[in-house]
């Protein structure tokens, strides 16, 4: 192997080591963001509560 081809291995490794994790990140967003969008089936209601606290100072 020439030193010409180690170089080029080199420079493509790096610049696929720095795209790689980028477009994985950059996809998982994009579905984390189209899994938010879609409306839960659930309809959650709150409701207060009331709590006695007895004190035996």
């Amino acid at each position: 192997m020439n030193f010409i081809d180690c170089a080029l291995l080199t420079v493509f490794n790096t610049a696929v080591c720095i795209a790689l994790p980028k477009l994985i990140s950059a996809a998982l967003a994009s579905k984390a963001k189209r899994d938010r969008k879609t409306p839960s089936a659930e309809i959650c209601t709150a409701q207060t509560v009331t709590v006695k606290i007895h004190s035996f100072s």
